[in-house]
C-alpha cells in the first residue's frame, strides 16, 4: 500500500531531477555558444595569417555600440592579438599561436558538452523511471482510496431503521479548533 507522504516524496524526487535536467540544459547551450565563438574566432584569425601572407591583411573589428575600426596589416610578418592566458592574464601572441590557444580551449568545452550530455541522458532516464514509479504509485493510492470510500452493498429488504437518519451529537467546538477547553 502506497501512502501519501510516499507520494509527496516521489513527486518531490521528480520534480528535483527536472529541475537539474533543465540547469544541466541552460550550461549545455552557454557552452554552445562558447564553443561558437571560439570557432569564429579562429576562422577570422586564420584568414587573417592567410591575408598576411600575401602582404597585407585587413578587416573590421566591431568595438561595441555599433561602431566599427578599419584595421590594415601591411607587413608580410604575422600579426599579434592580446589573449586571455588563464587566471586573468592577458599576453600578446601572434595569431598562429592564439589560433592554438582557441583549439585546445574549444576541445576542452567540447569535451564538457559531452560531460553534461551523458549526465543528461542519465538524469533523463532516472527521471522516467522516477515518473512511472510516481505515477504507479498514484494510481495504487487512487484505487485504494477508491475502495475505502465505496459505498457497502445495501440489504436487499431494507427497514425503517435503516432509512433513518441517526444525527451525530454535536460536540462543543472550542475557538481553538478541535482542542479540549476547561468548559468542555
Amino acid at each position: 500500500m502506497v501512502d501519501r507522504t510516499e507520494l509527496q516524496n516521489k513527486a518531490r524526487l521528480v520534480e528535483s531531477h527536472r529541475q537539474h535536467l533543465e540547469e544541466l540544459q541552460r550550461r549545455m547551450e552557454q557552452i554552445t555558444g562558447v564553443i561558437n565563438e571560439h570557432q569564429i574566432t579562429e576562422e577570422i584569425l586564420s584568414r587573417l595569417v592567410n591575408m598576411s601572407n600575401s602582404n597585407g591583411a585587413q578587416a573590421h573589428i566591431s568595438i561595441g555600440a555599433g561602431v566599427t575600426l578599419n584595421y590594415q596589416h601591411n607587413k608580410s610578418a604575422e600579426g599579434t592579438a592580446v589573449v586571455d592566458l588563464g587566471a586573468g592574464v592577458f599576453g600578446e601572441r601572434k595569431w598562429g599561436d592564439v589560433i592554438s590557444i582557441l583549439a585546445t580551449r574549444r576541445e576542452e568545452f567540447s569535451d564538457l558538452h559531452q560531460t553534461l550530455l551523458k549526465q543528461a541522458g542519465t538524469i533523463e532516464e532516472k527521471l522516467g523511471v522516477l515518473a512511472q514509479e510516481f505515477n504507479d504509485a498514484a494510481e495504487k493510492l487512487q484505487s485504494t482510496t477508491a475502495q475505502s470510500e465505496s459505498p457497502e452493498l445495501a440489504p436487499s429488504n431494507p427497514t425503517d431503521s435503516d432509512n433513518k437518519i441517526n444525527p451525530k451529537p454535536r460536540r462543543r467546538g472550542s475557538m481553538f479548533g478541535n482542542e479540549l477547553t476547561l468548559d468542555d
